[in-house]
């Protein structure tokens, strides 16, 4: 099975979108392929994460899903820091759905590949990241407000292919916990 996932380009300003894309928030924490079929946490450069393995005993067997590890804040906001310094509990959010009982369904279309997921969250209780369908503008705006870390923006009649699918981000400028992430990783990891 050959996995990798779509890596959104940022942007500094909105995409020039109309009929047929969706926005979605763009999570603050860990960005991991699930793949339940292989039983693994994959990072976005497919390197394997045993931190968080437990995460995969509540995903539905035979699956890949696209999503994001978080550790989530009363009011469901992503804190990173708790994340990294494992404080709370983790949840993995879904946001697309690679492998369904052992299928690919990546060339599907992502509206499609999101009513199953839709189905799959249902009966299985996952948590899942929302899509929108509204004005870019306006929900960069309420994301700004919230202190939300961005939002990420998709065609609905895209297949899941890292070569040519497109993903726009765009971050929220004032995001408060971006303060001092730079100096934190060159400490740790420099």
């Amino acid at each position: 099975m050959n996995l990798a996932p779509i890596i959104p380009t940022r942007r500094k300003d909105l995409p020039p979108v109309n009929d047929g894309w969706a926005w979605e928030l763009k999570l603050d924490g860990f960005r991991r392929l699930a793949d339940t079929i292989n039983g693994r946490l994959l990072s976005k450069n497919l390197n394997p994460l045993r931190r968080f393995q437990h995460l995969l005993d509540a995903l539905p067997l035979d699956c890949v899903f696209d999503g994001e590890i978080c550790v989530l804040d009363s009011d469901g906001r992503p804190q990173f820091n708790d994340l990294l310094f494992g404080r709370g509990e983790p949840v993995y959010v879904v946001f697309d759905l690679l492998f369904y009982e052992r299928e690919d369904i990546r060339s599907l279309p992502l509206k499609e590949r999101r009513g199953i997921l839709d189905q799959v969250v249902k009966k299985y209780g996952l948590q899942k990241s929302e899509l929108f369908f509204c004005s870019g503008k306006t929900l960069l705006q309420a994301v700004c407000f919230h202190d939300l870390e961005g939002i990420i923006t998709k065609k609905l009649d895209d297949s899941y292919n890292p070569q040519r699918t497109k993903w726009w981000k765009v971050l929220n400028a004032n995001y408060s916990q971006k303060e001092g992430r730079s100096e934190l990783f060159e400490r740790r990891y420099g």
